[in-house]
């Protein structure tokens, strides 16, 4: 008996220590954004992990202060590009999703190979022929059509999301519905998107921050000044003002960790939920 309970102590001891090392790694990227906003560039590069003492504002000054970029109208444009983004890949994944879900056609088969498609290519491959595309078609390089690169890029990830979490649900409550004489959008919009809300938090979970983090996308295809954009304006072809830079990465990453403090059991709980039903 005694032990027994030697290994479990043992065990949880290992445990403990685990999570105490992969929560050292999670925190030291965070460690070093932060104490390196308030530190000089060369202090930065002869010593990263040291504590400002003192600490100085020029970095988020000079942030504030830069002429070349807006910082309202970079988080505006974020804003913009995760809002729009999310809820037109929510719209048309989800009824994607419920096509591929209830529908056994040839069609329907052809659709959910080309969605497994999307999902192993990588994205990065198509930046060039899609720009090629929309120079020859004379499409503008702008917010609106940087929205609907990013649904484009994430359409296929949300659909084998929706589609795995509908085949759960039973069809007597569609059919139901039918009786009553409601039509099949109506059906989809009214009985069964409601119960796809821990589908649809994960989705925002990961469409929305994978958006908002791109830094690629907007400065290669959009050519939109986003939050993350605006790191590249401190960096210089031959140096970096690295102060600044952590200072972008700090305003790029606080509306994030708000947003997550705020909403920390609904996100929780729409990764959990999905990841069951997935």
């Amino acid at each position: 008996m005694r032990s027994k309970e030697k290994n479990e102590r043992c065990a949880n001891a290992i445990q403990k220590g685990i999570l105490v090392i992969v929560g050292l790694f999670v925190l030291l990227p965070i460690y070093i954004a932060l104490v390196n906003t308030f530190k000089d560039s060369d202090i930065i590069l002869s010593d990263p992990l040291s504590i400002p003492i003192p600490p100085i504002l020029d970095n988020i000054r000079a942030v504030l202060e830069n002429s070349n970029t807006d910082l309202l109208e970079l988080y505006k444009n974020s804003l913009i590009l995760v809002v729009a983004g999310t809820a037109i890949t929510i719209a048309v994944s989800s009824l994607a999703s419920y096509y591929l879900a209830r529908v056994r056609t040839r069609f329907s088969q052809m659709l959910r190979i080309y969605f497994l498609v999307g999902l192993m290519v990588p994205y990065v491959i198509v930046y060039l022929p899609l720009c090629i595309f929309m120079r020859k078609t004379g499409i503008p390089f702008n917010v609106t059509s940087l929205i609907f690169i990013f649904v484009s890029g994430n359409i296929s990830f949300s659909t084998y999301m929706y589609t795995n979490f509908i085949r759960a649900l039973p069809v007597e409550l569609e059919e139901s519905a039918s009786l009553d004489g409601a039509t099949a959008f109506q059906r989809f919009w009214m009985i069964l998107f409601p119960l796809l809300k821990p589908t649809t938090a994960t989705v925002m979970i990961f469409v929305g921050l994978g958006i908002w983090n791109d830094f690629q996308t907007p400065l290669l295809m959009g050519n939109v000044q986003t939050i993350t954009v605006g790191i590249y304006t401190a960096v210089g072809p031959y140096s970096a003002n690295w102060g600044v830079v952590f200072a972008y990465v700090l305003f790029a990453a606080v509306p994030v960790v708000i947003l997550y403090l705020l909403a920390q059991k609904s996100f929780v709980a729409g990764l959990t939920s999905g990841a069951l039903k997935g």
